[in-house]
């Protein structure tokens, strides 16, 4: 029984919703035919009596006295303003009847009016026909009839209770007939149904579907039925062992991977992207983006990627970790998940960064030596060997240069060498006497231009910090000063500590930097088009060497300039 609720109730609620909405139709129309009939009926009656009485008042009024004595049956008599004459019911019933339909309706030129309403006279509802009384050719009163509106419905009650008798055993053959038809087709159905919803729910289950004596169509389903059973069961056996190796593949991947789904939950991560991204393994996904992903950047990146940016690659440095990640995040449209892959590029880019550093070495820490030997060189060749005073002199500092330059050679084989190219050690250095070391080294270049150098600051302070950082920034700082300097010029090279910082400042009279240039100045191989680029002659790595010794010291550089006036480089580094 439940069943049958179940799956036909829904088809009986509409045949009885038809059946009772019809019927009314039908009850409605029996009713309207059955009135009209009486209706005309009580037209006709009525014309009779304006015949009989050759439609004059008086005679009208003597037939309204005897009329339907022995009846329900009301005869009115109005004058041609619809104020009572005579009633038969009543005999001392007086006012006006205007104001009714059938009234209204011959006054408005109809040749009779009906209405059927509550009686508040007689206590009963009435069909009321009303005719107009005319002598010659005008309107002088007019005659309304009356009846019982339930006397000739009940009599006619008979014929609709058989009416509906017929109607109501015409919809129930119709009803089991359609029952039959869809019972009769439903039955495979209802048979494979349950095996189905076993199969689904258990796809390793090999269900034997038999019934005794099915038809053609049954034999059939029943038949693909099985079929599809076996069919189930070999591909769920592929797809499980397909999801462990695509598992397998997916946590052994050395890009990191991970899915969002519509909400901006993390459906799966892999491996990789947890080491990545510093996240403890999750036994559960299925869990908000923001609670397991802390990195800004990469929050960033997944806020931005939508159906109008489907695609965003970038490369970013993840704070947790401390890796550099090149970042790609795609969104799919069908099914509005996002998918991020990451390219762990640590290694490469410290290789790169080796590299370049290889090679300012090699342009900026040894260009001095090197130039200096090659001068003395070309000056005794010129003739001061001959001289020596003079050839003692050069070779003493050829010598020197010579043994700086080895020293700066194995210095560079040993940092190619080195994982951590800034693991030096932290010294206490007396920071006035070594500026002034690193100036004797540019003696020459500075008495060749006339350039005085000036040196402000405590002479007893002590900086700890990591020497071989420091004397490249201030070496490429102060060679800077010197090329970039015009004649007869000082350099100023102040030092002062306050509020925990050390501050250094480089301060030339040179040609000075364009604004747009200052911009620029830091990156690497960057020279600018002017004066600066004529007059050096280096490769354009001192400045971007200095800038990233200074933040390996966790330190800032800025630079403040003006064409023509002359540039100050400003350092500050903390202290601890």
């Amino acid at each position: 029984m439940k069943r049958f609720f179940k799956n036909y109730g829904a088809l009986s609620v509409v045949f009885l919703f038809l059946f009772f909405g019809s019927w009314q139709l039908i009850s409605r129309f029996y009713n309207q035919q059955v009135t009209n009939q009486q209706v005309s009926y009580l037209q006709k009656k009525g014309k009779l009596l304006l015949h009989m009485s050759d439609s004059q008042i008086m005679k009208l009024q003597e037939l309204t006295s005897t009329y339907s004595e022995d009846s329900d049956e009301r005869l009115t008599l109005l004058d041609k303003n619809g104020h009572i004459l005579k009633d038969s019911s009543d005999g001392s019933l007086r006012g006006t009847r205007s104001n009714r339909p059938e009234i209204k309706a011959v006054m408005s030129g109809n040749a009779f009016g009906k209405a059927t309403r509550w009686s508040t006279t007689i206590k009963k509802t009435f069909l009321y026909v009303a005719l107009p009384i005319q002598e010659k050719n005008e309107i002088v009163g007019y005659l309304r009839l009356a009846e019982p509106a339930d006397d000739f419905l009940e009599s006619s009650k008979g014929i609709k209770q058989s009416i509906f008798m017929i109607y109501l055993l015409f919809y129930c053959m119709v009803y089991f007939l359609v029952l039959r038809i869809l019972t009769k087709r439903n039955r495979p159905v209802e048979t494979v149904l349950p095996i189905l919803k076993k199969m689904i729910q258990d796809p390793m289950i090999n269900e034997v579907v038999e019934k005794e004596k099915p038809n053609e169509q049954e034999e059939e389903l029943l038949t693909v039925v099985s079929k599809l059973n076996d069919q189930l069961n070999q591909t769920y056996l592929a797809y499980e062992s397909s999801e462990k190796q695509l598992t397998t593949l997916f946590n052994e991947l050395k890009i990191g991977i991970f899915i969002l789904d519509h909400e901006g939950k993390v459906k799966s991560m892999n491996a990789s992207m947890q080491k990545n991204l510093g996240i403890a393994p999750i036994e559960q996904w299925h869990v908000p983006f923001s609670s397991v992903i802390t990195d800004t950047h990469l929050i960033q990146l997944i806020y931005h990627v939508s159906e109008r940016a489907p695609f965003v690659n970038q490369e970013i440095k993840i704070a947790a970790t401390q890796k550099i990640l090149d970042v790609t995040l795609r969104y799919f449209k069908e099914d509005h998940q996002i998918l991020v892959t990451a390219y762990d590029l640590t290694k490469i880019r410290q290789l790169e960064k080796m590299q370049r550093d290889f090679v300012g070495n090699v342009t900026h820490e040894l260009k001095t030596p090197v130039t200096s030997l090659i001068g003395f060189t070309e000056t005794l060749l010129d003739g001061a060997k001959n001289d020596p005073e003079t050839l003692v002199s050069f070779l003493t500092i050829m010598q020197k240069d010579a043994y700086r330059l080895e020293e700066l050679i194995q210095q560079v084989i040993q940092l190619s060498k080195s994982t951590d190219r800034y693991d030096y050690e932290l010294k206490n250095i007396p920071l006035f006497p070594f500026i002034q070391h690193i100036i004797e080294d540019y003696h020459t270049l500075s008495v060749e231009k006339n350039i005085h150098f000036a040196i402000h600051g405590n002479q007893e302070y002590l900086f700890f910090t990591k020497q071989e950082l420091l004397q490249a920034i201030l070496k490429n700082l102060i060679e800077n000063a010197i090329y970039y300097s015009t004649e007869d010029t000082t350099i100023q090279i102040l030092f002062s500590q306050v509020n925990k910082k050390l501050t250094i400042q480089v301060k030339d009279e040179g040609v000075g930097i364009d604004k747009d240039d200052q911009k620029r100045i830091f990156e690497r191989f960057y020279r600018a088009d002017k004066a600066r680029a004529r007059n050096s002659g280096g490769s354009g790595l001192g400045l971007a060497i200095v800038k990233e010794y200074v933040e390996a010291l966790n330190g800032t550089i800025d630079v403040q300039s003006y064409p023509g006036i002359g540039t100050t480089f400003i350092l500050n580094f903390p202290l601890t």
